[in-house]
């Protein structure tokens, strides 16, 4: 990288995107400790569930076989199957909560990526405006300087009028051709991010970061449904006892 600076005016900016990035990468981490959890819970359940049926078979014959008489280890065993078919119960408990965390994780890394894509935009689209505004004050004297003369010199007839198109206003010849220069120069151009400092760190598309787009809530409309049928589902969870 050729230049390390980041320009001082950006600073608020800078600040601004760091703050939406960290809140977007914290609502992300949950939601992907939420999902890990999902997973396990339904792994776990499984296995419960394979080692519960087995037991069940096993534990009547062993019963039937004894004379239906329930000895101290038939007493325990079933323990054991009535403990494992109330852990399946609290799995299904805690998946119910986990897809309600899930899909309110979900809204908040759609509001937090909402908030950085705004604060990405605003870097870039001060430093670009900057960037131009400076260019077209310090660098263009010369380039200025050439299209008044082309100008003042297609002001005579006798130079503007050869063509098919004949007389053509000096302002807008010259322009016409400025801008078909400028448009060819404009697409041979190729931005090297490891030379500039600002695009380098803020990256040229925000959508890099994971967990950016769910869609959840899109419309003021749908946020207002969304969260409203949110709130429903809180209020039975903890209704039930199963969320404080």
């Amino acid at each position: 990288m050729t230049n390390t600076a980041i320009p001082e005016y950006l600073t608020p900016a800078f600040q601004q995107l760091d703050a939406a990035r960290a809140a977007h990468l914290e609502s992300a981490r949950q939601l992907d400790d939420t999902t890990t959890a999902i997973a396990r819970t339904a792994e776990q359940k499984a296995e419960i569930e394979k080692e519960n049926g087995s037991d069940a078979s096993v534990w009547r014959r062993a019963f039937r076989a004894g004379g239906a008489v329930l000895t101290d280890e038939l007493k325990q065993q079933h323990l054991a199957r009535v403990a494992s078919r109330e852990l399946v119960q609290e799995c299904d408990r805690l998946a119910e909560v986990l897809a309600y965390d899930s899909d309110r994780l979900k809204a908040s890394c759609d509001i937090t990526a909402r908030k950085y894509r705004q604060a990405h935009h605003n870097v870039l689209s001060e430093y670009a405006g900057k960037e131009l505004d400076n260019a077209l004050r310090e660098t263009c004297g010369a380039l200025v300087r050439a299209m008044k003369l082309k100008m003042l010199t297609l002001g005579n007839p006798l130079a503007n009028t050869v063509g098919i198109q004949g007389y053509v206003e000096p302002d807008k010849a010259v322009m016409q051709e400025v801008q078909a220069w400028l448009k060819r120069a404009v697409n041979d151009c190729h931005i090297r991010l490891a030379d500039e400092p600002v695009l380098f760190k803020t990256g040229l598309s925000a959508e890099t970061l994971s967990h950016m787009d769910y869609g959840v809530a899109v419309t003021n409309g749908q946020r207002q449904a969304f969260f409203n049928k949110l709130r429903e589902r809180e209020a039975d969870l903890k209704a039930r006892g199963l969320l404080e």
